[in-house]
């Protein structure tokens, strides 16, 4: 949509949805003489709101620090030299060449992202199995959502983190929040939560940290780090004791709940308030809220699935949810929140190894034998794997490790954990290209960098956390010399010989992503860019254009699992992979904060947002840094196993004593995973994030002025 206001000096205003989070906020991107703005614009979900980083995300269509030419590294001096696109692809797909000739196919690896739109994701997975035929394929989405959708594909079937739409939150009777942070990190949810509240119903975040969830929250339990599994079974066991579950739910649409009593059975209060820091009185004032409300919506988020026990986490209160039979209940529901822009559907159209577009599993030979006859292939040379990039990157330095690497608008170098070992592997890599808008950390180490568009020049759709899709129209054209990932995908395809069958036009793509999914279980077969464009409320799945699609997947209690209900899991909680002890005796947490997005590669380019969190900070209770002594503001060094970085200490009142939170973006100098754990959850191979001992130290005064120079340059 554009409108002409001539009088009014904007020459133009495009309607379109926020490139940041999984929200997906509605906004107008306005254009006057002053170049480009974003306002907010009236939505469903974020009600005519955006947070600050939505209100300047405009910054990114001038920036002066674009990627405007594709870049070669020289071997004469290790430098980037100006490249054109024909040297720059050629010299790719002849080094790519050269090393599947001696390595194989499956010694190059593609990594993508959950910025990717739908087009995207599905166009570069097809081009991994048909073009690269290699089986080493993966997204940042392993570092996010994996826990919670191996558990969401254990006990309901599939994986949409929001089954429901978002206003059930506005309208149930009590919301359980499950370390998720969603007023810092999606701030516009606030709306919802605030209706919630004008109706007096509560609010109740379990989180180790102080955050403006918990501060807004009626209740807050702050657990131990690591304990939300032994919460959730805790929960159960007194819902079960007390005989408040649900048991015609039980009985007519789950099965496996016959083992759950004996797995919750050594759960009662006393022993979980050892473990987890819960007094009985709040555990038990928790259970008396879940069994007398009505409507219950659930909703877990990275605090509890960055662990190794990660999906086990999720999984119990999935149990808490199935027990008290809100699945499926209007208003109700149990869910997780997805944080990438389009985490959601990037994982459902071919990111994943083990998952082929619709959702389709990579492991079945019906879902293979249509994806290849889609792709003109035969079955036998579609490739099949489950290797994750968790254990890809610790193959790295083993003989058959992988040898090249194509990262399309990630930057793993930061996001990895134990990012040290990474630094000293990359250069190891016989060839690594990247394509970016910007020179991240992870490009910088490249071999060749290809300029992309950004959000506001390309066509494309997305889907929110909620399973709704949406189109984002291209407003205008990228820098001369700057080519769409589509593009570019069609391009290295053409040089391998197989250019027909990848176009670069995402309408064309989105039509074949249609027919990829048909009769999936992400099925969107019945949407389509005339429907979106006429702004029609579409969900997948969809598969009649006499539908809309499904808001909640489980009204009808149908669940696509073998038995056609959802399934109990037994929870055994296990010991933590790394414990505090004399040396290093704080629990180390990472996670986002509201001025960065995720590694920040865009967000530190923004100068009202860099301005508002110039350092990389340490949130340590003042009770800690007294007894260190620490001031407020002061660098701090921060020390694990794996390696240590100077932070800017930040006081948190109400901080657990034994806990230390970490942001995972970097200001060049230090990151939050140079510290973390890489040992991985065995079922979905998500990293310990969250979790692992650390020391801090008292800087000296040289050490503190050393590094606010670093900072300054």
């Amino acid at each position: 949509m554009i409108e002409k206001h001539i009088k009014d000096r904007i020459y133009a205003k495009y309607s379109t949805h926020c490139p940041f989070c999984s929200y997906q906020c509605a906004i107008w991107v306005v254009q006057d003489s002053h170049g480009f703005r974003v306002e907010p614009r009236e939505f469903a979900t974020n009600k005519g709101e955006i947070c600050i980083k939505g209100w300047h995300a405009a910054a990114l269509i001038e920036h002066p620090k674009r990627v405007l030419n594709p870049l070669i590294r020289s071997k004469k001096d290790n430098a980037f030299r100006a490249s054109n696109w024909e040297e720059a692809i050629s010299f790719t797909v002849e080094k790519l060449s050269q090393i599947r000739s001696q390595w194989g196919n499956s010694s190059i690896f593609v990594y993508g992202s959950g910025s990717l739109t739908n087009e995207k994701a599905y166009l570069l997975g097809k081009f991994a199995r048909v073009a690269l035929q290699s089986s080493a394929i993966d997204y940042n989405g392993r570092y996010c959502m994996a826990s919670a959708s191996k558990a969401l594909e254990m006990a309901l079937g599939i994986d949409r983190g929001l089954p429901f739409p978002i206003d059930y939150i506005a309208h149930t009777d009590l919301l359980l929040l499950v370390g998720t942070n969603p007023l810092e990190t999606m701030p516009p949810i606030r709306t919802h939560f605030d209706c919630l509240k004008k109706r007096n119903k509560k609010i109740i975040a379990i989180d180790p940290r102080p955050t403006p969830t918990t501060t807004y929250a009626d209740v807050h339990l702050q657990i131990k780090p690591g304990t939300d599994g032994i919460l959730a079974n805790g929960l159960l066991y007194l819902l079960i004791q007390k005989n408040k579950i649900d048991h015609y739910f039980i009985r007519n649409y789950t099965y496996g709940f016959e083992k759950i009593p004996n797995s919750v059975s050594s759960f009662w209060p006393a022993k979980v308030e050892t473990l987890t820091g819960i007094s009985q009185r709040e555990l038990l004032r928790v259970a008396e809220l879940l069994e007398t409300e009505k409507n219950i919506v659930i909703l877990t988020g990275r605090g509890c699935e960055q662990q190794t026990q990660g999906v086990f986490n999720v999984l119990s209160f999935i149990n808490l949810a199935l027990a008290l039979g809100i699945v499926g209940k209007v208003n109700s529901g149990f869910g997780t929140l997805t944080g990438q822009g389009n985490g959601q559907g990037a994982r459902e159209f071919g990111l994943k190894p083990d998952q082929l577009p619709g959702a389709r599993s990579n492991l079945d030979s019906f879902d293979r034998n249509y994806i290849a006859r889609l792709w003109q292939i035969d079955e036998k040379d579609l490739p099949s794997s489950d290797k994750s990039v968790t254990e890809i990157f610790d193959s790295l330095e083993k003989p058959q490790g992988i040898k090249a690497m194509l990262v399309f608008g990630a930057n793993p170098i930061v996001s990895s954990p134990n990012n040290s070992k990474l630094k000293r592997l990359f250069p190891q890599l016989e060839f690594l290209l990247v394509c970016d808008s910007f020179l991240s950390e992870t490009a910088a180490m490249a071999d060749v960098v290809l300029p992309t568009a950004i959000w506001a020049e390309e066509t494309g759709t997305v889907t929110n956390l909620e399973g709704r899709v949406l189109l984002r129209p291209k407003i205008l054209d990228p820098p001369k010399n700057v080519k769409t990932d589509l593009e570019i995908i069609h391009l290295l395809a053409e040089k391998f010989g197989y250019g027909v069958r990848f176009s670069s036009d995402p309408q064309a793509i989105f039509e074949e992503l249609r027919r990829a999914t048909a009769g999936a279980a992400a099925d969107y077969s019945a949407i389509t860019y005339q429907r979106l464009s006429r702004g029609e409320e579409l969900y997948w799945p969809c598969h009649s254009f006499l539908s809309k699609g499904q808001k909640d997947i489980f009204l009808s209690k149908r669940f696509p699992t073998d038995k056609g209900k959802a399934k109990f899991h037994p929870v055994y909680p296990i010991a933590f992979p790394e414990e505090p002890n004399s040396e290093y005796p704080f629990y180390l947490t990472t996670g986002r904060t509201l001025y960065h997005y995720q590694t920040g590669v865009q967000t530190r380019l923004i100068q009202k947002l860099q301005e508002k969190e110039p350092s990389v900070i340490v949130e340590i209770n003042p009770a800690v840094a007294r007894h260190f002594g620490i001031k407020d503001g002061q660098y701090v060094l921060v020390e694990t196993k794996r390696g240590k970085g100077y932070f800017k200490a930040k006081f948190s009142p109400n901080l657990r004593l034994d806990t230390l939170f970490i942001p995972f973006y970097s200001n060049g100098q230090v990151e939050a995973n140079a510290l973390t754990l890489s040992l991985f959850d065995p079922l979905s191979k998500m990293p310990s994030f969250k979790l692992c001992a650390a020391k801090i130290q008292s800087p000296t005064e040289q050490t503190t002025h050393t590094e606010i120079r670093k900072e300054k340059k």
